[in-house]
């Protein structure tokens, strides 16, 4: 094989390896809010792919990570979701409770910059109720942080409606959590709260 063809090779390779691998996470660094509480995964661990990192990183302007770490929790942590409260419901007769979104910061602060914190839709979520559940020492999630939002991902016509990326407040993706019984521990509903408007955080609703 000629040089120039060996190198693109090598190229086309690494840039697989980049989108599938999850090498994508180049220079993150663990949070400080995690640490002792979670390790970092290399792709080569077997759990790695239990993340789904090609669910969680998204180009620019279709939300989720922009880039994504890979980590196994050690000890419980409790995240955070918002959603549309339960009497809201698909037509299938769900809410939109256990969802893939999720935080480890605490709530704070009023919902419209939650909302653009985490590059959140008008359409996907109303951001009314908060749920607090815990994710399991053993668990493996894809940590990151949250990619922009066009107006045309929102579904806004006025192309009013869009999210800038944010390197600051982290996201968790936990892929198909319905079916992760195990690692993502959640209380009844009842257990969760409105959320005021002007503060989410709770006893201020």
């Amino acid at each position: 094989m000629q040089k120039s063809k060996l190198l693109v090779v090598l190229s086309t390779g690494f840039a697989a390896c980049a989108l599938a691998g999850g090498a994508l996470a180049e220079g993150l660094e663990l949070p400080k809010k995690l640490e002792g509480k979670a390790v970092v995964l290399k792709p080569d661990d077997p759990d790695y792919v239990r993340a789904k990192v090609d669910s969680a990183v998204k180009p620019a302007g279709m939300g989720g990570v922009s880039q994504a770490l890979v980590v196994r929790v050690t000890q419980d942590i409790p995240v955070y979701r918002m959603w549309n409260g339960p009497n809201k419901k698909d037509a299938r007769g769900n809410t939109n409770r256990l969802g893939g979104w999720w935080s480890y910061d605490a709530p704070h602060g009023p919902a419209s910059k939650y909302r653009s914190d985490y590059e959140i839709c008008v359409a996907w979520n109303d951001l009314t109720w908060m749920a607090t559940c815990t994710l399991k020492a053993g668990a493996v999630v894809a940590i990151g942080p949250g990619q922009s939002v066009s107006a045309e991902t929102c579904g806004d016509p006025t192309g009013k409606e869009t999210y800038a990326a944010n390197d600051k407040d982290w996201q968790t993706y936990v892929d198909k959590p319905w079916t992760r019984a195990a690692e993502l521990v959640c209380p009844p509903d009842s257990a969760d709260y409105p959320a005021a408007s002007n503060n989410i955080a709770k006893g201020n609703q």
